[in-house]
């Protein structure tokens, strides 16, 4: 969740005065501010590239043309940036606004029409820059810690990255990433950290951040959706579903630098939850082989990490309601609605979010469990 101010967080659950704030870079230099017509930013966990957007710009065919004329001018796909804002204006005329993303422009349509030139602009937060980069020969990863190895692969093919890493207490393996021409140096970081219980991801600043997948153990609930008077819901869904669940991961490590082979397993022992292992679920387990690590706690962990990211896939939860900038993939947030039998702490995989002040915003979360009775639900605490 983006830290704003309590005003933000009070005006934001209800009626209020949206603004939107769209500017064109080039590095560290702003080019231009433009004014959206429409469009909206989706932030999505299972995507390698976690935000993307789409946004229409109308411009006058004579004065202030936006249209370009060539591929060096402000609105082309060749390097320039959008970054986008959606905020407040308070009751005594200040404004506050919220990040959205840093994105690549990867695509410009201009359409010419009576009502005037519309420019439809689509783009990819700064993971691309560094998927593009494809190694032209082999790159090792050396021994030591995760932290570390990831900031040098990433300055290796984007030597202007900025990175935000807790420090991990991982230490990895010696391995060679991009043999293949069809390399991806960016999705190779990202399997590199999974593979030991990480998420690694551009945020709303265009900053790369690794941070543990989220569990609820000590997870901080940063907002509810409650039915009633002053909810912000407008609509919600349930879906049940197996297809993507597992209850089990086996988890093994094997290579050169491990002198016996590790095996461990972590599996969902709470005998209340409905893919408990000896329950009727049964054992459904997902495997993973690896030479990144080399003991078994570490291998312990990771699994855990893992273990905590496909338990909650049982169920997911969608709503629509009215639109908060502040929310983030992987946020805890607690949904109750009678109708739907929803009374959940669940951990946000996608928000589609819009630019337009009339239109909602639509949330997709895993379920966790349900809330107990008399249990307090405690809000940013």
């Amino acid at each position: 969740m983006y830290a704003s101010s309590g005003n933000f967080k009070t005006y934001v659950k209800q009626s209020h005065t949206v603004i939107v704030k769209a500017e064109v870079w080039s590095s560290d230099q702003l080019l231009q501010a433009v004014n959206i017509q429409s469009g909206g930013v989706t932030i999505n966990d299972s995507m390698a590239s976690r935000r993307e957007c789409e946004i229409e710009i109308v411009t006058n065919r004579t004065s202030t043309n936006l249209v370009p004329d060539n591929d060096f001018d402000t609105i082309t796909p060749f390097g320039n940036e959008l970054r986008l804002y959606r905020g407040i204006r308070f009751d005594d005329g200040t404004d506050e606004y919220v990040p959205l993303g840093v994105f690549v422009i990867t695509e410009v349509n201009i359409k010419d029409s009576n009502e005037g030139v519309t420019l439809s602009l689509s783009g990819t937060d700064r993971s691309l820059i560094i998927s593009r980069a494809k190694w032209l020969q082999p790159y090792q990863v050396e021994n030591g810690s995760l932290e570390d190895a990831i900031t040098d692969l990433l300055k290796d093919r984007y030597p202007d990255v900025l990175t935000q890493f807790p420090e991990t207490n991982v230490s990895i393996n010696q391995v060679v990433l991009g043999s293949e021409n069809d390399n991806d140096p960016w999705k190779d970081a990202v399997e590199l950290c999974e593979l030991v219980g990480f998420d690694l991801f551009f945020n709303a600043n265009g900053v790369v951040e690794m941070a543990q997948f989220p569990s609820l153990d000590g997870s901080v609930v940063v907002s509810t959706f409650v039915e009633g008077d002053g909810t912000t819901i407008t609509s919600i869904d349930r879906s049940i579903s197996t297809k993507e669940t597992f209850n089990g991961v086996v988890y093994t490590i094997e290579g050169t630098e491990v002198t016996t082979p590790i095996r461990v397993e972590a599996w969902d022992e709470d005998s209340s939850s409905p893919t408990y292992r000896n329950g009727r679920f049964g054992e459904v387990p997902t495997f993973v082989e690896t030479s990144l690590l080399s003991t078994e706690a570490e291998a312990v962990r990771a699994a855990a990490a893992l273990l905590n990211k496909y338990i909650g896939a049982q169920e997911t939860i969608s709503w629509e309601c009215i639109p908060d900038p502040t929310l983030d993939v992987n946020d805890v947030v607690y949904v109750k609605a009678v109708g739907a039998k929803v009374d959940r702490l669940v951990i946000i995989d996608q928000i589609d979010l819009p630019l337009s002040a009339q239109d909602s915003m639509s949330v997709t979360a895993r379920t966790v469990r349900v809330v107990a009775d008399g249990e307090e639900v405690v809000v940013g605490a």
